[in-house]
């Protein structure tokens, strides 16, 4: 075994050294998936002395190694035979594989010269075949072109026809006979447009020019001849004659739809100019009706004209060319022409508004149903019950006349519809019947720019309710919270001034009347600013209508006295402005809603409600400033008091319960909590505490010499105060404290506890410090107030009564320094300045700039 593995070893070790093939693992794990094995002599980790030991693990198993052996020599044959079998097979299929290529090769140069047979056999076929169809294509060509002429001869014989016959029956005024032909040679032009070179079109064209020209003449000299309509009585007497016009005058429109667009407009500008000229004269500039006071009559007119042509209109027009429309919006041109002088003729001072808005009401009544006639119920409009007569006067809808007009228009109304359907259904429903202007608005946009004279007076009437309102100084209780009558008034007034204005209009004129509402609400802020006290009505603006809890946002109040009356009267003027600006924003809307698209994204009355914000947190400022005024007195007993002979702790001191009662019953704090909303005595209530709270540590500090014994009589006061304060927003006028004290302290918002409970606790500190003793007080203040200064150490010690000697001491102890006062300070300030001025001179003149270090005992010259 021994000799074995020295033989192994020898073997590795020459193939180590040798040419020892290791090849890498990509193709390693190529081999593998292309010749799959199992057997462990092929993997290529494959180790020798590792086979070996295993197979053999020790000397008792080298009784088989001659079995092995000879299994491993066997397999050796088999792999020799397969090797040498698997070679002779290659030699044979490469022999093979030569033989095929060549044979491949054969077939392949056959296949080509077979297809190159095929392609020249095939284009031999071609030109056999285009020589036999030559001749058949020639004569092909010849007979489409002759059909072609043919056609184009036959066509054009019968537009000669076409044009013959039009000059005749043009010269015949035969309109019905003509108007099929202008028809049909129009059509055959169609044919013709690419030979407009060919002398003959071109003379056919001109020759059917001149007939459209002279045809257009006498139609428009027969509209002239019979003169208006409503006189066609005088000039036609007879009912025959009359039907032969009207047959005549209608085989001429349809001569006018063939002629086009251009001469059927103006027909129509021409026809309606011949009806409306008696108007002109009699509402015309200089005219005897021409005044604003007669603009009522106008359209009086119009419906008597109407009402007198209508039918005759149907007989003549066509039904597309809806001829009552296009007068009406002739009429509406013409009359808003003359409005325009006559409004433009006065200045806004001069006019007079009650006939103004008499005349565009009127128009405006005028408007809506000539656009219901015509052009039919607007999106989102219901069919208007109002109904005019000839005379132009509204008709009482329940009466007879009413009922049976109404049924009258909703049955025109589906007329309507099923004309428009059938001529949308015959083509006749063309873009210029959709494009006619809306009737709507036509007159009355005309109003808006002298519109100005009915602002002013909304303007005026606004400020006269005002002062009116104001000046009577009633409450409105029938809300939830008690208001000023006179807000309730401006809005209703308001809301009727927005009814007014949208029943004119909505546009430029609703526009400038909603600013006068701003102008409104600015002024009725200003008069609830006036019944503030004057002393605080200048600090409005930084104060908001809610805020948190600080106590350095508690600034300089001016002292303000109230009465009972007053006091009632902030919580009136609270309630109002807080009931304006929860208004404001419905009325916004409203406004937005009902203004014309065009402005409504101009619509903005949010610095209106900031205003009547700031009004309540003024009025608010003044009921906080006349409470620390009323308890100023008894918080000044407080450091007014010789705390250093008090000699034994009681109940609370009599300022305490003065405190009390004063919060309770005098100055009616739980009336407050009824007469203002949740939100603002809530508000009132932070106010007060962040303003008055930091007054009483303030006081503990203006004591002087309190004694140990006084320190636990102000303990009990503040203690008392802090209970006081705790319950400030539950305090009933029943008794001191709350009537229920869980349902107060689920109502007591838990900031202002917080604050509060902060604010008293630092008071008690300092008490606490204040009867501390001397030797204690040092590492007392370290514990309990780390984060206090100097200033706040050397207050204590003032108020226990220490010497300044004894103050320096105890600060150098702290590790303080004491606060200069008096000149000291100040010449320590100018000489601190001074050294500073020198410093920076130095640096200056200083070619490289260096830091200056001041003072006498440096150390820089010491060498470590």
């Amino acid at each position: 075994m021994e000799r074995i593995l020295r033989r192994g070893s020898t073997e590795e070790a020459g193939c180590g050294e040798g040419s020892a093939l290791k090849l890498p693992q990509n193709v390693e794990d190529t081999l593998s998936k292309v010749l799959p094995s199992e057997d462990v002599l092929d993997r290529p980790e494959f180790d020798a002395r590792e086979f070996i030991n295993r197979n053999f693990p020790d000397e008792q198993s080298l009784g088989d190694i001659g079995d092995f052996v000879s299994r491993l020599r066997g397999r050796m044959k088999e792999l020799d035979d397969s090797l040498s079998q698997a070679s002779q097979d290659q030699s044979l299929a490469a022999h093979q594989a030569l033989v095929d290529l060549k044979e491949a090769k054969m077939a392949t140069q056959q296949l080509f010269h077979k297809i190159h047979d095929i392609r020249g056999k095939a284009e031999q076929s071609e030109i056999m075949v285009q020589e036999i169809c030559r001749d058949i294509k020639q004569l092909d060509y010849a007979k489409r072109h002759l059909q072609t002429t043919l056609t184009t001869l036959k066509r054009l014989h019968m537009l000669v026809n076409a044009v013959d016959q039009l000059e005749f029956m043009s010269s015949q005024r035969n309109y019905r006979e003509a108007a099929s032909l202008l028809e049909a040679v129009n059509q055959l032009f169609t044919h013709f447009d690419g030979y407009t070179n060919v002398s003959k079109i071109v003379e056919l064209h001109k020759t059917v020019r001149t007939l459209q020209e002279e045809l257009g003449g006498q139609i428009f000299a027969d509209f002239r001849s019979i003169g208006p309509m409503g006189a066609l009585e005088e000039n036609f007497p007879s009912e025959e004659e009359r039907k032969a016009v009207f047959a005549n005058l209608s085989a001429a429109c349809a001569v006018v739809d063939a002629l086009g667009k251009a001469t059927r407009e103006k027909l129509i500008r021409l026809f309606c100019d011949e009806e409306l000229m008696s108007y002109e004269r009699l509402y015309g500039v200089g005219g005897e009706c021409a005044g604003l006071q007669q603009a009522e009559t106008r359209y009086t007119w119009f419906y008597k004209l109407l009402g007198a042509i209508d039918d005759r209109l149907n007989a003549i027009f066509p039904k597309h060319w809806r001829m009552a429309r296009r007068m009406c919006i002739q009429f509406c041109e013409s009359t808003r022409t003359h409005l325009l002088a006559q409004i433009g003729a006065h200045t806004p001072d001069e006019m007079d508004v009650t006939l103004l808005l008499k005349s565009l009401q009127r128009t405006l009544m005028f408007e809506r149903d000539a656009a219901q006639r015509f052009e039919g119920v607007a999106e989102g409009e219901e069919l208007e019950e109002m109904e005019l007569d000839e005379n132009g006067e509204v008709i009482d809808p329940h009466s007879a006349e009413g009922i049976k007009r109404k049924h009258r228009r909703k049955k025109h109304e589906a007329e309507r519809k099923a004309l428009e359907e059938e001529m949308e259904k015959n083509g006749e429903l063309t873009g210029d019947n959709q494009s006619l202007p809306t009737i709507r608005g036509m007159i009355s946009r005309s109003f808006d720019p002298f519109m100005t004279a009915y602002v002013a007076l909304e303007r005026k009437n606004m400020e006269q309710m005002i002062n009116e309102v104001m000046s009577a100084e009633l409450v409105d209780r029938n809300g939830q919270l008690p208001v000023f009558s006179s807000s309730v008034n401006m809005f209703a007034y308001i809301r009727n001034s927005i009814k007014r204005c949208t029943a004119l209009t909505n546009g430029q004129t609703f526009f400038d009347l909603q600013n006068e509402f701003k102008h409104c609400f600015q002024l009725y802020s200003q008069r609830l600013l006036g019944k503030l006290p004057a002393a605080s009505t200048g600090s409005t603006a930084s104060t908001g209508s809610t805020g948190g809890l600080d106590s350095s946002s508690s600034g300089a109040i001016n002292k303000i006295k109230l009465s009972d009356k007053q006091e009632e009267e902030l919580c009136f003027v609270i309630n109002t402005a807080e009931y304006c600006a929860d208004t404001l924003p419905s009325l916004e809307e409203v406004i937005r809603a009902k203004i014309d698209k065009a402005f409504s994204e101009a619509i903005e009355l949010s610095q209106e409600i900031d205003t009547f914000h700031d009004v309540g947190a003024a009025a608010m400022k003044c009921i906080v400033a006349g409470l620390e005024t009323s308890l100023d007195d008894d918080l000044t007993s407080l450091h007014k008091t010789n705390w250093q002979v008090w000699e034994a702790v009681g109940d609370e001191s009599l300022y305490v319960s003065q405190m009390g009662e004063k919060l309770q019953i005098f100055i009616f704090v739980p009336v407050l909590r009824q007469m203002l909303s949740a939100l603002y005595f809530t508000n009132f209530c932070d106010k007060f505490a962040a303003s008055f709270v930091p007054k009483i540590l303030q006081a503990v500090f203006k004591c002087r010499k309190v004694s140990q014994v006084a320190t636990q009589q102000l303990l009990l006061d503040v203690y008392a105060l802090k209970t006081l304060f705790l319950q400030l927003p539950v305090l009933n006028n029943d008794a001191f404290q709350p009537s229920s004290s869980s349902a107060s302290t689920a109502a007591i918002p838990s900031r202002y506890t917080k604050f509060v409970t902060n604010e008293m606790a630092t008071v008690e500190n300092v008490l606490k410090l204040i009867g501390t003793p001397n030797e204690m007080l040092v590492e007392s203040f370290k514990i309990m107030w780390p984060e206090g200064t100097a200033d706040d150490f050397q207050n204590i010690m003032t108020v226990k009564g220490l010497k300044k000697s004894e103050q320096t001491t105890y600060l150098e102890t702290l590790g303080m320094q004491r606060k200069p006062t008096g000149k000291i300070a100040e010449m320590e300030g100018k000489m601190s300045d001074m050294t500073e001025n020198w410093k920076k001179n130095m640096q200056n003149f200083a070619k490289v700039p260096f830091t200056f270090s001041g003072g006498m005992n440096t150390n820089t010259h010491q060498h470590s």
